[in-house]
C-alpha cells in the first residue's frame, strides 16, 4: 500500500504502482483533509463573489474574456472535458495509464491547491485499486497547458465515458464501473481543469522511462569492462586518482564499475606489468617501433568520462521529474493561507522535456560508444582474435570461407546506433504558438518524454547485440582467464543464446537477450 499525501511521490513509487498493481491510498492525516476541504470552500466563496474566474466562470486560453455565470461552472469544466476528446494515434499502454492517475492525483491533492472536492481525489484512487484505468491516445499534447488532450481521458473516464483497460480487455467505462459497482462522478467547478491542466502524462512517461534508463548505466560499465578484457587492455583509465582528480560522480561511479570487474581478470594489464612484459627496451637505440601500445582507444579509454556524464544526467533527471511528480502544476491555483487565487504557468513542462531531451542526448552517447567498443570486439584486426568473431577455422575446413559469424550483427549494431542518433534534437525548440496566439510557447515535454522512452527500447536492442558479441569474444579468447562477474554474465547469456559455430539467425536469441536486460538484476551486484 502507497501512501498519498501530495509530497512524497518517487519515481520507484509510481513504478511500482504501474508494473506491480501496488494499491494506495490518500494519507489519514487530519490537516491534510482539512486543508482540501477549506481550499475547495475559498473557491466556491471566491467565484460567488461574481469576481470572473479563469477556467471556472470564463472560457479557456485566448476565450477568456467570456464570462459566464456561477451556475454554468460544472458544465463548463464538463465542455473542455469534451471538446479535448481529439487525442490521435497509438495508445499509452495500461501501465502508462496508472502512472497517469498517481501522478495527477499527488499534484491535485498537494496542499489543496488544485480545490478539488474530496471525492474526486478518492475516485482516482478508486481507479488505481480497481484497476480501471483510462486508455489515452499519445498524440495530442503540446506540454503547456499542460497535457490538456491526453487528461482529458482520465477526466472522461471519471465521469464514466471512453474507454478503460479493465481485467485484460479494452472496454467502455460504464461497463467497467457496472462491473464494480462504482458511480461516475461528475466534475464541477475548476475540476476539468485541474484534472487536464497539468503535466501528468509527460510526468508519467519521464518516470517510467528514467527506470528503464537507469539500467543502462551498468550495462554500458560492463560492456566497457569486457571490451577492456577482450582487448587486453590497461586498467590505468579506471584508477581511482584518475576519477577523483576530475571530480565528476558519475565518472568516478563508473571508473569504480569498472574497476571492481577488472580487477579480477588475468586478461587486463596493471600498467607498470605491462610495461615489464609488453615493451621492449630501447637497448640504447634511438627510436623503436614498439609492437604494443602504451594506451588504449578512447572507446576504452574515455569509456567513464562518456558514461559518467551518463550517469551525472540521470542524477539530474531524477531530481527535475522528482520535483515535478510532487508539484501543484495546474491553473489556476489557490492559497488559503494568503487567501489568494493564481492565474499561473505551473503547468508548463518545461523541466521535463529538458531533462528527457538531456537524457536522450547522454542515451545517444553510451549508444555510440557501444557501437565503437563493438568495433574493436568484433573485428579482428584490432583484437587478436578471428575475423568477425568466427570459429578458429582452418582453411581445409569445410566450413572455411562459410562463416561470416558476427558480421551483420556488427552492421545492426551500428545502423540501431544511428537511429538512436536521430532521438537527439531537442524537443523544446520545436515550440510554435497554437490556441489563437495564446499558447505562443509551449514546452513540448510529452513529445519529449515519449521520445525518450521509445529511444530506451532501442539501445536495449543494440546493447543485447553487443553482448551476444562480447561472449562469444570470450569464448574464442578462454573464458577461464576473465573475471568472475564477466564468466557470471556469460553463462547467463548461454542460456538464451549458444556460441555461434556455424552462421544462423540471431534476431530472436537478441531479443530474449534485450528483454532479459530489462529484467535482471545481475548488473546491480557486479560492485557487491
Amino acid at each position: 500500500m502507497k501512501i498519498i499525501n501530495g509530497n512524497e511521490l518517487t519515481i520507484e513509487t509510481v513504478c511500482d504502482v504501474a508494473y506491480k498493481n501496488e494499491e494506495v491510498a490518500l494519507t489519514d492525516d487530519e490537516v491534510f483533509w482539512e486543508t482540501m476541504r477549506k481550499s475547495r470552500k475559498f473557491l466556491e466563496d471566491y467565484i460567488a463573489t461574481g469576481v470572473p474566474t479563469y477556467g471556472v466562470t470564463t472560457d479557456f486560453g485566448d476565450s477568456c474574456d467570456n464570462q459566464i455565470s456561477v451556475d454554468k461552472a460544472g458544465e463548463l469544466q464538463r465542455t473542455i472535458c469534451t471538446y479535448h476528446g481529439i487525442g490521435l494515434g497509438p495508445k499509452f499502454d495500461r501501465e502508462t495509464g496508472r502512472a497517469v492517475i498517481l501522478a495527477r492525483l499527488n499534484g491535485n491533492v498537494k496542499g489543496g491547491h488544485s480545490a478539488i472536492r474530496p471525492e474526486l481525489a478518492k475516485m482516482m484512487v478508486t481507479l488505481l485499486n480497481k484497476d480501471i484505468i483510462p486508455v489515452i491516445p499519445q498524440l495530442g499534447s503540446v506540454g503547456a497547458s499542460g497535457d490538456l488532450t491526453p487528461l482529458s481521458y482520465l477526466a472522461a473516464v471519471i465521469m464514466g465515458k471512453r474507454d478503460v483497460y479493465y481485467k485484460g480487455k479494452i472496454v467502455p467505462a460504464s461497463e467497467a464501473f457496472k462491473a464494480e459497482g462504482i458511480e461516475p462522478l461528475p466534475i464541477e467547478a475548476k475540476e476539468g481543469l485541474a484534472l487536464m491542466n497539468g503535466t501528468s502524462v509527460m510526468t508519467a512517461v519521464a518516470s517510467l522511462a528514467w527506470k528503464k534508463a537507469e539500467r543502462l548505466a551498468n550495462i554500458s560499465d560492463f560492456l566497457t569492462a569486457v571490451t577492456s578484457e577482450i582487448t587486453r587492455g590497461k586498467d590505468t583509465p579506471f584508477a581511482e586518482k584518475v576519477s577523483a582528480i576530475k571530480n565528476h560522480k558519475g565518472q568516478m561511479k563508473s571508473a569504480e564499475y569498472v574497476r571492481n570487474i577488472i580487477s579480477d581478470s588475468k586478461r587486463v594489464f596493471k600498467y607498470e606489468d605491462f610495461l615489464k612484459s609488453q615493451i621492449d627496451s630501447l637497448d640504447g637505440k634511438g627510436f623503436r617501433k614498439q609492437q604494443n601500445k602504451i594506451q588504449d582507444r578512447y572507446s576504452i579509454r574515455c569509456a567513464p568520462q562518456i558514461t559518467g556524464v551518463y550517469r551525472d544526467t540521470l542524477s539530474l533527471a531524477r531530481e527535475w521529474i522528482t520535483e515535478e511528480l510532487n508539484s501543484a502544476n495546474d491553473n489556476p491555483l489557490v492559497d488559503i493561507d494568503s487567501q489568494r487565487l493564481y492565474n499561473t504557468g505551473n503547468f508548463y513542462g518545461g523541466h521535463i522535456c529538458a531533462a528527457c531531451d538531456y537524457m536522450r542526448t547522454a542515451l545517444a552517447n553510451i549508444s555510440d560508444l557501444s557501437d565503437k567498443q563493438a568495433e574493436v570486439i568484433i573485428d579482428g584486426k584490432f583484437n587478436g582474435l578471428t575475423e568477425n568473431l568466427i570459429p578458429y577455422t582452418p582453411e581445409n575446413h569445410p566450413r572455411a570461407g562459410l562463416r561470416l559469424g558476427f558480421k551483420a550483427a556488427q552492421i545492426t549494431i551500428s545502423a540501431i546506433r544511428g537511429e538512436v542518433a536521430t532521438y537527439c534534437f531537442p524537443v523544446s525548440l520545436t515550440s510554435a504558438p497554437t490556441e489563437a496566439l495564446n499558447q505562443d510557447k509551449v514546452s513540448m515535454g510529452t513529445i519529449s518524454a515519449r521520445k525518450f522512452a521509445e529511444q530506451i527500447e532501442l539501445v536495449f536492442l543494440q546493447f543485447a547485440t553487443h553482448l551476444l558479441a562480447a561472449m562469444q569474444a570470450v569464448d574464442l579468447a578462454g573464458k577461464e582467464d576473465f573475471s568472475p562477474f564477466t564468466k557470471k554474465v556469460h553463462d547467463e547469456i548461454r542460456k538464451m543464446s549458444a556460441f555461434v559455430e556455424d552462421d544462423r539467425e540471431l534476431d530472436k536469441e537478441a531479443t530474449a537477450v534485450a528483454q532479459w536486460l530489462k529484467e535482471t538484476e545481475l548488473f546491480d551486484s557486479a560492485n557487491e
